[in-house]
């Protein structure tokens, strides 16, 4: 526990926002909106000046030596008419664009591309001892976002939304040779908004439903959502409250078992054995506040609760009484987040916290394990505390992420290796060498504290407290804007050091087993664009 709790400390101390205001920061700012409020005045009185004279008759611009009195018969001239009807049309067109900016077909994209070696002839390992480790090692992947955002429909119409996220994983040719794609679909749902009443929305589909996530970590502490559902949202200026609920169902023989058995005609076919779905449901709230010019806060609750039917496995299908009854099993998530903002340039720090028991302890993309016997998760526990943060000031930059969580299963037995305290950080500094090229550094340690025995390759029994630690050199060329810049194209170096525990945690033909310190050394681009539609 003092362990938890000195790391706890230590996440805290890192992650605390630095807030610097300079004097002469404020005069450059203020000199700035000077300078720009006087270009507006300069600007707005040369348009002045221009539609004056567009819109006055050709006489009415001849050389004062040939100029005459203009009657008023003459000011009506057919010239004239058209230049009206021109700025008029012009007018009616600026205001349908600005009434429907942004609407119409988007496309979008999240992806990562990385070509690397191990620098000992091979393909470089992910060398990651904790659930969510830093994400410099991971694998090509791609999100293609398409979406149509109606048109609104008069001044207060609803808006609606069709969203569709097509995602690709590892599977290139030039890597593989294999005329394969393995891809998914992520995202297909409608979002409608300003429906009866402006706050009022609804969305019905298949969802990635996410909060603020831990960047270095590609981390959701607090709401992960993959479901097949719905919600009703309520957004107002400073607060919104959201409800969902909806299904998620995973293809493996805990949940999901097809059986083949005879036709009643002829042969044999197919059947749906076990069908186990899983009912997801919850509720979140948000409130914002300016605390002053330089300073916002917001907070997040978020309840969860899930449910999962009984089923029958079949182990055997020749052997009826060789089978699995899983009963009826339910699972929760108490939840909170809080966040700073706008202390400097692009800055947030995030602070989340989840209580889980039950199903909820183990996610909704992972099976559980551990169950007691009879077959329920009802005694798992897990404990989440995380933390995120960005600052940006002159031409420095860091990012920082790290969490700390505690899991226990339902099995009773509270010396195994699948209870433990796992924790990491990671912390990214970037220096701004030119408005193009960033200069990047980032160390992460990762450990792993668990309760049990592990049976190591000598034969031997021990406890074990598995330990990596990294450091990488990022070399940065990038369209700019920060930190958080996108695209990037990086070169990427990084030397992962573990400890034998570490090595002793995977089987013993691993690569990764036989040495202490490995090497990435590789190619990287990172992009995102137009996914705020999401």
């Amino acid at each position: 526990m003092k362990s938890i709790v000195n790391y706890l400390f230590f996440l805290m101390l890192l992650s605390f926002p630095v807030i610097l205001v300079a004097d002469e920061d404020d005069e450059a700012d203020q000199a700035e909106e000077q300078a720009v409020s006087s270009d507006e005045e300069d600007e707005d009185g040369e348009e002045a000046l221009s539609e004056k004279s567009e819109t006055q008759p050709a006489e009415a611009v001849t050389p004062a030596a040939e100029n005459a009195p203009v009657k008023a018969a003459e000011a009506e001239t057919p010239a004239a008419e058209e230049v009206k009807a021109a700025d008029q049309a012009r007018s009616e067109e600026v205001a349908e664009k600005k009434k429907d900016d942004g609407r119409g077909f988007v496309f979008g994209s999240y992806g990562r591309v990385q070509p690397a070696t191990d620098l000992r002839g091979g393909s470089p390992k992910w060398v990651n001892i904790v659930g969510h480790g830093s994400r410099l090692e991971q694998e090509s992947y791609v999100e293609l976002d398409f979406a149509y955002l109606f048109k609104k429909i008069g001044d207060n119409g609803p808006l609606f939304d069709f969203v569709s996220t097509l995602a690709f994983s590892e599977s290139l040719f030039h890597n593989s040779g294999k005329w394969i794609a393995l891809n998914t679909v992520r995202n297909l749902f409608v979002r409608a908004e300003n429906v009866f009443w402006k706050p009022l929305g609804f969305w019905v589909g298949s969802r990635m439903y996410r909060g603020d996530d831990i960047y270095l970590l590609d981390f959701w502490p607090l709401d992960d959502d993959n479901i097949y559902g719905g919600g009703v949202t309520l957004h107002f200026d400073d607060f919104a409250l959201e409800y969902y609920f909806g299904f998620n169902r995973l293809e493996v023989d805990w949940q999901y078992q097809e059986q083949e058995v005879v036709s009643n005609t002829f042969g044999s076919e197919s059947i749906t054995w076990m069908d186990r779905q899983r009912i997801v449901t919850g509720l979140k709230y948000m409130q914002r506040y300016n605390v002053s010019e330089k300073l916002g806060l917001k907070w997040k609750l978020i309840g969860e609760f899930q449910r999962i039917s009984a089923g029958e496995k079949s182990n055997d299908p020749l052997d009826e009484d060789n089978s699995i009854v899983y009963p009826e099993d339910f699972g929760w998530s108490l939840g909170a987040q809080l966040g700073f903002f706008g202390y400097a340039k692009n800055s947030f720090t995030d602070i989340f916290f989840k209580y889980s028991g039950g199903l909820a302890a183990y996610g909704l993309m992972t099976v559980p394990w551990g169950f007691d016997i009879d077959y329920k998760t009802k005694d798992a526990r897990e404990i989440l505390f995380a933390v995120t943060s960005n600052l940006e000031i002159g031409w420095f930059g860091a990012i920082f992420g790290g969490y700390v969580r505690s899991f226990r299963d339902s099995d009773g037995n509270k010396y195994d290796n699948d209870d433990f305290v796992e924790y990491t950080f990671s912390l990214r500094p970037h220096f701004f060498i030119h408005e193009n090229f960033y200069l990047a550094f980032e160390v992460s340690h990762q450990l792993k504290d668990m309760n049990g025995l592990a049976n190591l390759s000598n034969g031997k029994t021990k406890s074990i407290m598995p330990q990596v630690t990294k450091f990488s050199l990022i070399p940065i060329v990038t369209y700019g804007g920060g930190n958080y810049g996108r695209p990037q194209l990086r070169l990427v170096y990084t030397l992962a050091v573990q400890n034998d525990d570490a090595r002793y945690s995977y089987n013993k033909e691993d690569f990764r087993a036989k040495h202490s310190v490995l090497h990435y050394f590789g190619l990287s681009a990172e992009w995102w664009f137009n996914v705020d539609h999401r």
